[in-house]
């Protein structure tokens, strides 16, 4: 009986370092980049997911004093996350939270960038950053 439990205390614990990401920092990941689309409305529109200690893509490519809308698609199951970039000449200076429990939630981050460059986003939640969880966007 106690063999039994302690091999389901055993699954239950690789299920959940797996779930958390803990097998794939973003660190270890090539650049992914994605080029904003524009709209008929003149709004470009991009969509970055959240997952375990990465971004998806982790670049983003936007053109100068356009509007983007900036979807973020939160993924993690265990760890709550954020979207945080605080160059203002990007256009963005927020951080945008997802909250407790943040899987499946989604976030609009609305910005027109002001000045070419490339601009660093990351998570600011513990040491998220650190393992890998952050990106850059170009202002074209």
């Amino acid at each position: 009986m106690l063999r039994a439990r302690f091999r389901i205390l055993v699954s239950v614990v690789a299920l959940a370092a797996l779930a958390t990401g803990c097998g794939k920092p973003g660190a270890k990941l090539p650049v992914s980049e994605m080029t904003a689309r524009t709209d008929s409305d003149g709004v470009q529109r991009v969509s970055v997911d959240a997952h375990s200690f990465y971004f998806q893509p982790n670049r983003i490519v936007v053109n100068s004093g356009k509007p983007v809308d900036l979807t973020i698609h939160f993924k993690s199951w265990f760890a709550p996350h954020n979207f945080t970039c605080v160059d203002q000449d990007a256009g963005i200076s927020a951080s945008v939270d997802a909250g407790a429990f943040s899987f499946g939630k989604t976030r609009h981050v609305k910005f027109t960038p002001t000045k070419p460059g490339e601009y660093e986003f990351f998570c600011h939640v513990d040491g998220h950053a650190k393992k890998g969880m952050k990106g850059t966007i170009v202002v074209r």
